[in-house]
């Protein structure tokens, strides 16, 4: 069996035209064959009539047996049938294959046979069995014959054509003519002879007459056969070249190059493939790219934190530090800067579970007023300290469906990141309305402005534009990326805008409960 694809392409598309071709030539052979049997019986049924024409006007020479026996075989042999001769007793007289001398035939002699057409011949025809073999014979479709013309002179021209077919003397051929002179009218018909030719012809013969089509029907089918697989190989190597290059991009990729794309165009299968491919490259490695990024995030986030905690360790165990102030204070930093590597794993791992699709969203009523205002309480400290102020605007909420616990921490890392980002005097807004079966949940923020070039970046995990600020507040860009992921598992979606006048908002929009829903009593 073929490794390649191309071949395979061609063995099976050769395959299909044999089957098609041979499946094609049975069936036009299986229509073809009683048309092939009656043109068979045609081309013999329509020499009856002149050989026995021929005979008769023989015999009005005054023809010797033997010379009529003789231009017989002569027109046999010129027409490649089988004639024997027939007296009118029905005994035959002759037969040009010496087979069937002295045998008796009446099959002519009975009334009652059907005259035959077929195609421009007329003529009669009877089966017949000797020693076991099936014949059938052929025979002039009437009692007596029509003469090609009534004219002496058209007579005389086919008299001689039967003189040259048939080997008679040439006296016979004088006595003929000179007797159609002496009569004033030509007759138009002229009776039987009393010999009667019959042409023979096997049973086989004819009915396997298809048979002549097969040799045509090879040539055909060979030449039909060879231009098929010229086109299939064409189309086969047309497939398998683009393939080839699908493949040499996957094995790219495999080795580590992921800027691979494919410029296959085209809306068949291999098209969409390569469009499905490019896509995945392009999904493959962005997922590497971020893989890096998260490991070069991970890696600068732990840093600052190790960096502390290794430094204050070793002062306290080489006692460095001796007074119980800045021993205090020491292991006060080492403690806050464990904690930041807690709450900075904690939020990992949650992302790492919500983007995998392994934490289960519970499906409850919510009061959407009193989660925000939850929300808010949690803040008031960070906000006397920072000096911005908060408002709570809503406005007669209906009742939402979700994970209470997934959403409150959502909407916290929303404020909470406007609180980080307001400088001291800003003001941040919350507000809450529904409408359209949907209910839309707002955070502004001013004094802060996020470039449009940095705006559809900030759901990226890690990322920070004021390194310096954020830092000092315990942020590591992990708080948005959370709450996209818990607000996407909601069916809802999550969207930012910022304006140096006005400030940041962040905007959540949430599908409201459908009325025949229970709460989930887990």
């Amino acid at each position: 069996m073929p490794k390649s694809l191309s071949s395979r392409l061609v063995l099976a598309f050769a395959f299909v035209i044999i089957l098609s071709l041979v499946i094609s030539a049975i069936g036009t052979l299986f229509l073809l064959r009683d048309k092939q049997e009656s043109a068979a019986e045609e081309r013999v049924g329509r020499l009856a009539e002149p050989i026995t024409l021929a005979v008769a006007l023989l015999e009005q020479a005054n023809v010797s047996q033997a010379e009529i026996e003789n231009a017989v075989r002569n027109y046999a042999d010129s027409f490649s049938v089988r004639v024997i001769i027939v007296n009118k007793d029905g005994a035959v007289v002759a037969d040009t294959e010496q087979r069937l001398t002295g045998t008796r035939i009446d099959s002519f002699q009975r009334s009652g046979l059907d005259v035959i057409a077929r195609g421009n011949a007329r003529f009669r025809k009877a089966a017949y069995n000797a020693d076991g073999e099936q014949f059938v014979l052929f025979a002039p479709p009437e009692e007596s014959l029509k003469l090609p013309s009534n004219r002496l002179a058209d007579l005389q021209a086919t008299i001689f054509e039967l003189y040259a077919g048939g080997g008679i003397s040439q006296e016979a051929l004088d006595n003929l003519l000179a007797g159609l002179r002496n009569q004033p009218d030509v007759p138009r018909t002229i009776a039987l002879p009393t010999l009667r030719p019959v042409i023979v012809v096997p049973s086989s013969e004819l009915t396997s007459a298809w048979q002549d089509l097969v040799p045509q029907f090879a040539i055909a089918g060979g030449i039909a056969l060879l231009a098929s697989a010229a086109a299939a190989l064409l189309i086969s190597n047309s497939v398998s070249r683009r393939l080839a290059r699908v493949t040499r991009a996957a094995q790219e990729m495999a080795k580590g190059n992921y800027d691979q794309r494919l410029d296959l165009q085209g809306e068949d299968e291999v098209g969409r493939l390569a469009q499905a491919f490019n896509v995945m490259a392009k999904e493959v490695s962005g997922s590497h790219q971020a893989m890096r990024d998260l490991l070069a995030n991970v890696s600068h986030e732990l840093k600052t934190p190790l960096t502390s905690i290794q430094g204050f360790s070793q002062a306290l165990e080489d006692r460095a530090i001796s007074s119980p102030e800045e021993q205090q204070q020491a292991a006060r930093i080492i403690n806050e800067e464990s904690q930041r590597m807690r709450r900075l794993v904690d939020d990992l791992i949650e992302l790492s579970r919500l983007e995998s699709g392994e934490v289960v969203m519970r499906r409850e009523r919510i009061d959407l007023s009193d989660l925000l205002r939850s929300c808010t309480e949690r803040f008031e400290w960070q906000l006397r300290e920072s000096g911005a102020s908060l408002q709570l605007e809503l406005s007669g909420l209906p009742s939402l469906e979700g994970d209470g616990h997934r959403l409150e921490q959502a909407f916290s890392n929303l404020i909470d990141n406007a609180v980080r980002h307001t400088p001291k005097g800003g003001n941040i807004t919350v507000r809450a309305a529904a409408n359209n079966g949907v209910v839309r949940v707002s955070v502004r923020n001013t004094g802060s402005y996020i470039p449009p070039e940095e705006l559809s970046r900030v759901f990226e995990r890690f990322f920070q534009r004021d390194q310096s600020r954020t830092r000092g507040n315990g942020g590591a860009g992990l708080g948005l990326a959370i709450a996209t992921e818990v607000i996407q598992a909601h069916r809802g979606t999550i969207s930012a805008t910022s304006d140096q006048a006005e400030g940041t908002e962040f905007v959540v929009t949430l599908p409201l409960a459908s009325k025949g829903t229970r709460p989930d009593a887990s």
